[in-house]
């Protein structure tokens, strides 16, 4: 099933491939004709995100005219830090242990051994008749 897919995409590049290089032959004959086309969209788009900035400017300003003044207007990211910083100072000492707790040290453990297994099976290496 997967061979049928491989010869579908072979069929599919081998017909793609060279109705794409006629197009590129004929691309110098059309480029002058499509580029002052291509040009004035291009214009058409600068002029509305022009406008829309202005009018995202204007609806800022109407908004920052509608608000009491109580303070003088900061950068956005001088609020946000300012809403996650504490305006008192953390205590020196976190928690309420004055005492250190002396901790008692162990000798190493040296009873514990490894094993290892050996499968032996049909596949393996070794042999195990001898």
């Amino acid at each position: 099933m997967l061979e049928y897919l491989y010869l579908a995409c072979l069929l599919c590049l081998t017909v793609s491939v060279p109705i794409l290089i006629r197009g590129c032959f004929n691309i110098h004959k059309e480029l002058p004709n499509q580029g002052g086309d291509i040009s004035t969209r291009i214009d058409k788009v600068a002029s509305l995100l022009d406008e829309m900035a202005d009018t995202l400017v204007d609806a800022v300003r109407f908004t920052e005219d509608n608000l009491p003044s109580t303070q003088t207007a900061q950068h956005p990211l001088v609020n946000l830090l300012a809403s996650f910083m504490s305006t008192t100072p953390s205590p020196q000492k976190h928690g309420n242990k004055t005492q250190q707790e002396e901790w008692e040290i162990h000798p190493p453990n040296d009873t514990q051994t490894t094993q290892t297994e050996t499968i032996i099976d049909e596949y393996s290496a070794i042999n195990p008749s001898g």
